[in-house]
């Protein structure tokens, strides 16, 4: 389905999977250390996005739309900065209940997991922001990590992955869990101390020139 939204009629291309499984990555283990960084990737990447979307209904070439897009929520995203951790909790946490809700309660019931998830997620972004970071960057880069990879591997190795979150479902989010664990542990054990420690000598080092 994202392949036909962003224009790809043939398929999201392998080379173009490969990139954003390797961005998804990033996001999984190094995405308390990179969230500032990780903001504006967010924002050119939604801004990208919305921008194909305008550029398909304005008859306009699409590469002018990801551009333009792109590039305009990418200088948002650092001064927006809250809103964006904000706008990427909810998310976060309204797919992940939106999917429980779909999956054990009712077959349409998404968005009334998405909703409340959402709500729940960006207000508690404001409360406790490093764990928020924390958990949504770990949780949106192991899906995009998967997602990519399972595009690559079906178009160069295995064709069946591409069904195999709809084959497996049980093992797949088995699978999207363990991912989530290995990227909590990671950027919580030597991600966000590492961040810590280098504040740290920089408050020292002030502290010093004072």
């Amino acid at each position: 389905m994202i392949d036909r939204v962003l224009g790809f009629e043939h398929g999201f291309p392998p080379a173009y999977a490969l990139v954003v499984a390797v961005v998804g990555l990033l996001f999984l283990l190094l995405g308390w250390r990179l969230h500032r960084v990780t903001v504006v990737v967010c924002g050119f990447l939604f801004g990208a996005f919305i921008g194909q979307l305008m550029a398909r209904w304005m008859d306009v070439d699409r590469a002018w739309g990801v551009f333009v897009g792109g590039a305009a929520f990418a200088l948002l995203a650092d001064p927006l900065y809250r809103v964006v951790i904000f706008i990427l909790s909810g998310i976060a946490l309204g797919i992940g209940l939106g999917e429980t809700v779909r999956l054990t309660v009712a077959s349409g019931g998404f968005l009334w997991g998405f909703v409340p998830g959402f709500l729940v997620g960006g207000v508690f972004s404001l409360w406790k922001l490093k764990w928020v970071i924390v958990l949504s960057t770990a949780f949106l880069g192991a899906m995009v990590f998967l997602w990519g990879l399972a595009v690559v591997l079906c178009a160069w190795v295995f064709p069946g992955a591409c069904a195999f979150h709809h084959n497996h479902l049980v093992l797949s989010w088995i699978v999207l869990g363990l991912a989530l664990l290995v990227g909590c542990v990671v950027q919580v054990r030597f991600s966000s101390n590492r961040q810590a420690e280098e504040e740290g000598e920089e408050e020292a080092g002030k502290d010093g020139a004072e």
